[in-house]
């Protein structure tokens, strides 16, 4: 029997990955998702698959005035912004400051997201050198960290450099990808669009770039070399909605779509990040 409160740090880009673990878990949970500026998505995707939760403040967590029943299976969900994954140094300071706050209300925690360019960033580590609750992230099957979405996806960075080799010029793109695809380029090209910004018509011209942040987005992959959307369906999220969303991408990037081989996508990262958190909890 699992009892205790798990403590869970959600990045969008791997909700999805959440929700598969909540759906499949058919053992009893309340399941908590505090409030704040980047919950929308999780909770768009809790109702679409009627898991129950409800919504409180942080502040009333800290103030007790709301609490879990130690003797029940407790979720408690915190959401961070998709952009900080452009920022290492904000993302990582932004996590270990949640955590930090979580550690008198939880009993153990798991973390769903990479490290995102801050390589040997061990979270789990980091918590049992601090003296905080148990903790996990994703790894591969040897316990090696996926630092990003991709190498959660596909379980790990030897196999993550294989793909690099087989499908270069490509650019990978998995359902949570291609559903946050606006808000992940954006953020990651926070520093271009002043650059952008800056082309006259006459430079556009000379350069090749037509109007537009779609326009801009299509020069530099080409000058990438970049002819194809590397297709990985994870199975996570919505079907028909990945169906759409990466055919809008394709058709903005003008990129034609080339669907990964049998083999490459592997959930064994999401499978056992969540059985360990559980296992922190059971007696």
């Amino acid at each position: 029997m699992t009892h205790g409160v798990l403590g869970l740090v959600v990045c969008p880009m791997t909700d999805d990955n959440l929700i598969y673990n909540l759906r499949k878990d058919v053992e009893d949970k309340k399941v908590v998702v505090v409030n704040n500026d980047s919950c929308g998505p999780v909770k768009k995707k809790l109702e679409r698959y009627f898991i129950p939760y409800q919504t409180v403040t942080w502040r009333e967590i800290t103030s007790h005035s709301f609490e879990f029943d130690p003797n029940e299976y407790n979720i408690l969900i915190q959401t961070i912004n998709l952009g900080l994954h452009s920022k290492p140094e904000k993302l990582k300071s932004t996590v270990e400051e949640i955590t930090e706050d979580m550690q008198p209300f939880v009993d153990a925690m798991g973390f769903y997201l990479g490290t995102c360019g801050n390589f040997d960033w061990n979270i789990p580590r980091w918590c049992e050198q601090k003296g905080f609750k148990p903790a996990a992230m994703f790894t591969d099957k040897d316990g090696n960290l996926c630092h990003d979405c991709v190498g959660i996806n596909i379980a790990g960075g030897p196999k993550y450099h294989d793909m690099q080799q087989k499908y270069t010029g490509h650019l990978y793109m998995f359902p949570a990808m291609a559903t946050n695809y606006d808000e992940f380029m954006e953020a990651d090209q926070a520093e271009s669009a002043a650059t952008e910004a800056s082309l006259t018509p006459e430079m556009r011209e000379v350069l090749g770039i037509e109007p537009g942040r779609d326009g801009y987005m299509r020069w530099l992959l080409s000058l990438g070399g970049y002819e194809y959307i590397l297709k990985l369906d994870t199975g996570l999220g919505d079907k028909e909605e990945f169906e759409r969303d990466l055919q809008k991408v394709s058709e903005r990037t003008r990129l034609k779509i080339k669907v990964a081989e049998d083999g490459w996508v592997d959930l064994q990262p999401t499978e056992d990040l969540y059985k360990k958190c559980k296992s922190f909890l059971q007696a």
